[in-house]
């Protein structure tokens, strides 16, 4: 059939062929379309399941890691426990040996002490019965053997085990070695074998007196199962996930652990139901071929019975102890989402079709409207159309390759000329796209990198297809700035390169935060000053440049003096202030090689290098620095409009010892600047070596007084207090320490060492507890009910927060009088907190308890809390007595406390009363009460005249 084309059938001929054409190409896009779902549905589905099967064995994986490092953990550890626990148990020996010796050896021979010693231990046992303690001499002979008593006084310097270990000698060796070093290991005879030898460790400790070693033992393997049998109930506990839990079989295939099925444990495979045995055997051979990932079936509980279960486990070995373990889950565990997806798929796709019917009948609509108007077109039209639609996508991809990121990109053709850039890139280096195009990458070249980094960038390009890197460049106002480059090669099919893609970052912010980190973890970030770390590589530096060069160098340790009172009463800001001035005062003070640094708080460390290779010259030359140091930070600080004073004390080492390490003399300047602190502060002092023989005495000390406290080595004396007829009225009780090598400690030096170490809480609450008593018992002789009794209190002791209660349960304890009780407190301690301390008081008071105020008129002496105060006594310090006869101001200030006292109702005592003048001159100017050398000096309660015939017994 012939068709004849005109104006009027063309037309008609293309709507029938457009609309013929559009119906067909709906068509295939409404199949297309519900195709291309059902494909990605199924696509989606696949991937859920390959991702949770992914996940359930990266959890097995990780639980079965977690499981292997902590039996390694413990398995590992077995040695460490065994060592510890025979540590502890001769160390307690010891004690009770060295206990038995320094209490009997006076009394008693040596052979009888010997024999009371291995009575005492003999029949000791520990580790579930298996442990004992046994005793040798230096020569080898049994002195104490519990389990085989027939040896002991026999020799064994020759006894050995089936290595051709000598077993007597390695003790004796061990014995030689510092305390807590002294292990031996050896072999013995198994209890339970006893013709095996197993791995024993022993510890053994020398005593001198008698040059014994005294020890105990225990075979490893013991151990071993001690640690196998903690493991297993840590794993046995273990969950992870819903479903998760851990598993373990025997080297013979026995269960050990079966979280889910306890019952099963300690049965083989074939003593188990068919389900279970299978399971087992499958894991079994699992691990027998090396471990791995196996699926089974495994019965589970559910509320209608049993049934089975798919699994998921993971089988691996652990060698040292011939495990398996099993972590394993339930598959359903992680199949929920799979689950999920499925039925939102089937929930939406009703309207997935509804929305996809709905869009095919748009489009048809749109093409039939489309066909109606463009029908009258020519081809010529269509033809320009689609070649200029081509065009426009093509540009458009390009577009979006080129534009659409947030990265500096140009795009060079093989010869490396620029044909595009983005944006970003004009933001970043500065240059339009019309300067860029055109020219090569080298227009950004900074000049620091050498030809050779640029050809072996070339050869990376070529060789793989990319490179990728730092690199500095240039912008177009000159700056040179780091980014980070990505250079891509666009190839053909063919493998010919038709294009390069450069993608840039300018990377100048990371590399300052990256040298921002580096210095904040060298230098303070407040005073901008190196901190501990720097200050001791550069310790470190100069020591061994001083031992090279034989010149000396110095290490200074400065502290301010009350800076937490300033902290306190002008504000943490005003303090950080301050500690930046101080730096600044300090870098000007020094020389430009030394070396400020700031520990923390308030300290600060001077480094001074390059001094005199004289030690008296180079100790010049620091204390110079020291003094100008001084004088510069003790200088007015202005803070907001505020004048304040600081001072600071220093101390000084200088690096003549030539063994001594940087912490040793950081150590050693610390020592000398607290020296500094107790000379009154606002001074320098350089380290001695007695200083640090003080330091090691004051520790010793500290620790003879916490043994004196626990053996009952304090006791109370009493020192009179009188009135105007010169009879007793009442006492204060002062603690006195009997050391059992040293005699009578002096109480100036223990009562501050109590203080600093924390003991003055416990001995304090001793002194409470005795003098208590010593009430009870007054109160019970009518002769002396009247008496008081004066106990001093500390500050710690105040400041706790049960102290009311502390004391009122001592009363209570000991039945003592609470009015006849009188707690001393000095006014310092009072200024520490005053609100507390006037709360305390007070509900003391309302008991009965009577309060001192001891060494009055040395401190501040403030009316307003003297008013506040629930006292009953001002007690007159020593020194004011002191100067009463040859001192008119120390007549006017007793006279004027006596005064004050009267006017508040408060008692007077004065202390330090030591001749009749004092005691004349007190009674002139109103005191009427007087404690001291004079009436008596501090002895015994029989020493105090107390048994005399009355109550008005005259002591004078």
């Amino acid at each position: 059939m012939h068709l004849s084309v005109n104006e009027t059938t063309m037309p008609r001929l293309h709507l029938i062929g457009t609309l013929s054409l559009l119906l067909v190409v709906t068509l295939m896009m409404a199949g297309f379309f519900s195709w291309q779902s059902v494909q990605d549905h199924r696509a989606s589905l696949d991937r859920i399941a390959k991702v949770i099967h992914e996940q359930q064995q990266a959890r097995l994986t990780s639980e079965m890691r977690s499981a292997v490092d902590y039996l390694e953990f413990v398995r590992q550890r077995t040695e460490s426990v065994l060592r510890q626990s025979a540590v502890e148990q001769v160390d307690t020996a010891m004690q009770m040996v060295e206990a038995i010796h320094a209490q009997e050896s006076k009394h008693r021979p040596a052979a009888e002490v010997q024999q009371l010693i291995r009575e005492t231990l003999r029949p000791a046992r520990f580790f579930e019965g298996r442990g004992y303690f046994f005793i040798d001499d230096l020569e080898g002979r049994f002195i104490l053997l519990p389990t085989a008593p027939q040896y002991e006084g026999k020799g064994g310097i020759d006894n050995r085990d089936d290595t051709g270990h000598y077993i007597m000698r390695g003790l004796i060796e061990a014995a030689r070695k510092p305390r807590g070093e002294g292990f031996s290991r050896y072999r013995w005879y198994r209890p339970d074998a006893p013709q095996t030898m197993a791995e024993k460790i022993a510890y053994v400790r020398l005593f001198e007196p008698y040059q014994w070693l005294i020890g105990t033992g225990d075979y490893l393997y013991e151990w071993e199962d001690r640690q196998k049998k903690e493991a297993m109930q840590r794993l046995r506990a273990f969950r992870f996930g819903a479903s998760g839990s851990i598993g373990l079989l025997d080297r013979d295939g026995r269960s050990l652990i079966s979280p889910n099925n306890p019952a099963l444990e300690g049965l083989h495979p074939h003593q188990m139901a068919t389900n279970e045995r299978k399971a087992l055997e499958k894991l079994w051979a699992t691990a027998q071929a090396g471990g791995g990932i196996v699926e089974y079936d495994w019965p589970r509980k559910r509320a209608n019975g049993q049934e089975l279960g798919r699994k998921t486990a993971l089988v691996s070995t652990y060698a040292p102890w011939g495990w398996v373990l099993v972590t394993s889950m339930f598959n359903d565990e992680l199949e929920s989402a799979l689950h999920a997806e499925i039925y939102a798929h089937e929930a939406g796709n009703g309207e997935h079709y509804l929305r996809l019917a709905i869009v095919l009948l748009g489009v048809t609509a749109l093409g039939i409207m489309g066909s109606f108007v463009f029908s009258h077109w020519s081809k010529k039209l269509f033809s320009r159309y689609h070649h200029e639609l081509e065009q426009a996508h093509a540009d458009l991809r390009i577009a979006a390759i080129a534009f659409e990121s947030q990265e500096g990109i140009f795009v060079t053709n093989a010869q490396g000329v620029i044909l595009r850039v983005n944006h970003s890139f004009t933001d970043i280096t500065g240059y339009s796209a019309e300067e860029a195009i055109g020219q090569t990458p080298s227009l950004l070249k900074s000049g620091r990198h050498e030809a050779a980094f640029y050809q072996q960038m070339q050869q990376t390009v070529t060789t793989t297809g990319c490179w990728y890197g730092e690199i500095w460049n240039r912008r177009k106002d000159g700056t040179v700035f780091p980014e980070w480059l990505t250079i891509t090669a666009v190839k053909t099919d063919q493998g010919e390169v038709t294009h390069y893609v450069s993608t840039l970052t300018d990377i100048t912010q990371r590399k300052a935060a990256e040298e921002e980190i580096r210095y904040l973890a060298y230098y303070d970030a407040l005073t901008k000053l190196p901190n501990r770390r720097l200050l001791l590589d550069r310790l470190q530096q100069a020591l061994l440049t001083s031992r090279r060069t034989s010149r000396q160098g110095a290490l200074m340790f400065i502290d301010l003096d009350h800076f937490k009172l300033i902290n306190d009463t002008q504000g943490h800001d005003k303090g950080d202030i301050l500690l930046q001035e101080v730096a600044q005062r300090l870098l000007k003070t020094v020389r430009a090689g030394d070396t400020v640094a700031r520990l923390g708080g308030d300290e600060f460390v001077v480094l001074l290098e390059e001094l005199s290779p004289q030690i008296d010259e180079a100790a010049s030359q620091a204390d110079a620095i020291a003094q100008k140091i001084l004088a510069t930070v003790n200088q007015t600080y202005t803070l907001d409009g505020n004048e304040i004073k600081s001072s600071c004390s220093i101390g000084v080492v200088l690096f003549t010892d030539t063994k001594a390490s940087a912490e040793d003399l950081m150590k050693h300047a610390d020592l000398a600047m607290y020296q500094a602190k107790e000379s009154g502060r606002h001074a320098a002092r350089f380290f001695d070596p007695e200083m640090h023989a003080a330091v090691i005495k004051r520790v010793a000390l500290e620790k003879d007084l916490r043994t004196g406290l626990q053996q009952s080595q304090l006791f109370l004396l009493y020192q009179a207090q009188v009135n105007n007829h010169g009879h007793i009225v009442g006492a204060e009780a002062l603690v006195r320490w009997q050391h059992p090598q040293h005699g009578m400690v002096s109480p100036a030096e223990f009562i501050p060492l109590a203080e600093d170490s924390g003991l003055i809480l416990p001995l304090g609450q001793w002194v409470l507890q005795a003098a208590c008593k010593q009430l009870a018992c007054w109160a019970q002789e009518p002769m002396y009910a009247h008496l008081t009794l004066a106990v001093n209190v500390s500050g710690r002791q105040l400041r706790q927060p049960d102290f009311v209660q502390q004391v009122l349960k001592t009363l209570e304890n000991t039945g003592a009088p609470a009015k006849q009780l009188k707690l001393e407190l000095t006014e310092s301690l009072l200024l520490d907190n005053p609100q507390d301390a006037i709360t305390k008081m007070v509900a003391l008071k309302a008991h009965g308890v009577g309060f001192s105020l001891d060494d009055f008129g040395t401190g501040y002496s403030s009316l307003a809390y003297l008013r506040r105060l629930p006292l009953s006594q001002l007690k007159i310090d020593s020194s004011f007595v002191r100067d009463l006869v040859s001192e008119p101001r120390a007549v006017a200030i007793v006279r004027t406390i006596v005064t004050l006292a009267d006017s508040l109702g408060l008692q007077v005592i004065a202390e330090g009363v030591e001749t009749q003048e004092q005691r004349d001159s007190l009674a002139r100017n109103g005191c009427h009460a007087y404690q001291g050398y004079l009436f008596s000096r501090p002895g015994t309660v029989e020493e105090l005249y107390l048994c005399a015939p009355d109550t008005s017994a005259h002591i004078m």
